[in-house]
């Protein structure tokens, strides 16, 4: 050991200097490659990971924000959904409706003298039913049906008046009315069933 320091002394100062120099530069890079290197690929993993969530934090509090009005918004459109249903009868309502159409005519003092039901017309969601009637009865009875048609919960339609045959029956003046009133349906889509192999037919 001796002997190893008496050479160490023999060697020139400036050669010790740079000796130690490299030895520590050494242990720097040496310390970066093992220690921090490894360090700031992590730090640097964290803060994306960081920044992700951040993300994601400051959306969910937005959706958090509005839910309240998403929730009144999805309320709104049941109820427009519901209303509109209530003027598009399903199936099984057509009969009764046409048969309050036809209690209307008695109702305003006239006569029938025709109604017949014209085949279903489809159109998307729903299905316009015409149904072709004639009555009979004075000028101010088939207003009074008219506006009770009007007045139903549900849509009908009154087009192609004619007024005809005006004769004086009872000292007043008894009209033909012939007209299309046309109610709505609403039409449920059907999904169709998969094939077997579980693509849709082509």
């Amino acid at each position: 050991m001796d002997e190893l320091i008496a050479r160490i002394s023999k060697v020139p100062f400036a050669q010790r200097v740079l000796v130690l120099a490299v030895v520590i530069v050494a242990i720097g890079l040496l310390n970066y490659v093992f220690f921090v290197s490894p360090a700031e690929d992590e730090l640097t993993r964290l803060d994306g990971q960081v920044k992700t969530l951040d993300a994601q934090l400051v959306q969910k509090r937005a959706i958090a924000q509005n839910l309240a009005r998403y929730r009144v918004e999805v309320e709104r459109l049941k109820q427009r959904l519901n209303e509109a249903l209530t003027l598009l009868p399903n199936e099984a309502e057509i009969p009764e409706l046409l048969q309050k159409i036809a209690a209307l005519v008695e109702q305003s003092d006239c006569q029938m003298d025709d109604f017949a039901p014209q085949g279903e017309v489809v159109s998307g969601f729903y299905a316009r039913i015409p149904v072709k009637m004639s009555i009979v009865g004075n000028y101010h009875s088939i207003a009074v049906f008219f506006d009770k048609v009007s007045k139903l919960a549900r849509i009908v339609n009154v087009t192609d008046i004619k007024l005809s045959k005006p004769k004086l029956q009872n000292k007043k003046v008894v009209l033909e009315a012939q007209f299309l009133a046309t109610t709505f349906k609403f039409v449920e889509r059907t999904v169709d069933a998969p094939s077997a192999t579980g693509f849709g037919a082509k």
